[in-house]
């Protein structure tokens, strides 16, 4: 077998500290052969992605370790839940192509001072439009992710698509929907679809994790960068992440999903290793 470390050396024309993270991510996976067929799907695709648009990132948009961050989340639930290895691929594809289509966002917070002033017309109009933005990323997210999984090649098999046609059409599937449970009416991926799970939990445990509170810390809020060396100000930031976790059950429950189906009383977490993540990080943090 050939060293994981080797194949992302050889693969990757990314900066040292995003191929130490890709190499973290695949330790989750036990199976050695799946580990290197997994290596080369995530060294090609990101690589890809990262000219395409990751290594252009604004602070208004999110941080460049995303993807990264994600995957690492997402290794860990899928081989905790046994996806098969066409799942994992298709989730890798997920991973670093999900959040390539940038929306100026309307940040929660603006919202609720809104309601605090008394603005409720204001904020109701903020609503409708925030929910449009969300579609608008996924949708664009999606068809961004059809057009270049479909161009990638097999690094030694040239004339071999990287993807077939059917991880393609699932992939893209997801992100048109992997955003839908934040909205007033949400629309979670149905239990029984692991992997659609998997991906949703992998993505939304990022602002809980360091680099994801940080990011959202940098983005301007009304044009103005909060001071990310302030306690407070991620004190704050992660009271208001916990939140948006622990917000939707309820409404996930009104949508059909079943109350047997979550880990806990209050949060999102469907998942063994998505709970088990989420459970850490809030010790970590004592929230």
């Amino acid at each position: 077998m050939t060293p994981i470390s080797e194949i992302i050396t050889n693969l990757s024309v990314l900066p040292p500290r995003y191929n130490l993270m890709l190499e973290h991510a695949l330790d989750a996976v036990g199976d050695e052969q799946e580990r290197e067929e997994l290596a080369t799907v995530a060294c090609v695709l990101s690589s890809a992605t990262w000219q395409h648009w990751q290594a252009w990132r604004s602070h208004e948009d999110n941080g460049r370790r995303h993807e990264w961050i994600v995957f690492a989340n997402v290794m860990k639930i899928a081989e905790s839940e046994k996806l098969t290895l066409e799942e994992k691929r298709i989730a890798t594809a997920f991973c670093f192509t999900h959040d390539s289509f940038f929306i100026k966002r309307i940040m929660e917070n603006d919202i609720v001072k809104k309601r605090a002033q008394g603005r409720d017309a204001e904020a109701d109009e903020m609503e409708l439009l925030k929910a449009e933005q969300r579609n608008q990323h996924m949708q664009g997210g999606a068809k961004d992710a059809a057009f270049l999984l479909s161009r990638l090649r097999h690094p030694t098999k040239t004339t071999m698509p990287l993807f077939s046609q059917a991880e393609i059409d699932k992939c893209v599937d997801i992100i048109a929907i992997h955003d839908k449970w934040k909205l007033d009416t949400p629309a979670p991926p149905p239990t029984n679809d692991r992997l659609a799970v998997a991906c949703v939990e992998g993505d939304a445990l990022w602002p809980l994790h360091p680099i994801g509170v940080l990011a959202d810390i940098e983005r301007p809020t009304q044009g103005i960068t909060k001071d990310f060396s302030e306690a407070s100000e991620w004190r704050h930031k992660l009271q208001q992440n916990l939140r948006t976790l622990l917000g939707y059950q309820t409404k996930w429950i009104k949508q059909g999903i079943a109350k047997e189906d979550f880990r806990d009383d209050d949060s999102i977490f469907r998942t063994k290793e998505g709970h088990r993540l989420y459970s850490e990080w809030r010790n970590l943090w004592a929230l």
